[in-house]
C-alpha cells in the first residue's frame, strides 16, 4: 500500500515527499558506490510520487554507469535520492536512501521485503556469494 513520507538531507537543504509502497520492499547492492556509502534504498518510485524542494545551488548530483543520477546535498553530502532514466528501455523512476526518510518507522521499514542484488558483477537478478557486509 502506498504512503506518503517526507525526506531531507541532514541540513534540511533539500527536502522532497516520495510516495512509496514498502511491500514492494526495498534495495541493497553491493557495487563499489552502494558500498562506499552503505546505500539502502526503496524500490522503484514513480517519477509522479516524487517532489523534491532543493534550495539553489545545493543538490548535487553524478551519474552513475547504469544511467542513474545519484543526488546529494553540496553543503552537508547526504544523499537522498537517484532519479534513473533509460530512455531506451521505457524506463524512468525515482529510487530513495531509506536513511534519509524522516518519517519511516524502523519497524516498517524491518517488516518490508529486502532485496539484495549483485551490482558489482553486473548480475542484478542475482544474489552475491556475501551479503553480511551489506
Amino acid at each position: 500500500m502506498k504512503k506518503a513520507y517526507n525526506g531531507s538531507c541532514h541540513c534540511k537543504a533539500i527536502t522532497f515527499t516520495a510516495v512509496i509502497d514498502l511491500s514492494k520492499g526495498s534495495v541493497k547492492c553491493n557495487c563499489r558506490l552502494c558500498w562506499k556509502q552503505r546505500m539502502w534504498k526503496t524500490g522503484r518510485i514513480d517519477v509522479a510520487d516524487f517532489s523534491l524542494v532543493a534550495e539553489p545551488g545545493r543538490l548535487g548530483g553524478f551519474m552513475g554507469k547504469h544511467q542513474g543520477t545519484h543526488h546529494f546535498c553540496n553543503s552537508c553530502g547526504i544523499a537522498t535520492h537517484t532519479h534513473v532514466r533509460r530512455p531506451d528501455a521505457g524506463e524512468e523512476y525515482v529510487m530513495v536512501q531509506v536513511a534519509s526518510l524522516d518519517d519511516l518507522p524502523v519497524d516498517d521499514l524491518l517488516a518490508a521485503p529486502l532485496t539484495i542484488v549483485d551490482g558489482l558483477h553486473d548480475q542484478w537478478s542475482d544474489v552475491p556469494a556475501q551479503i553480511s557486509h551489506l
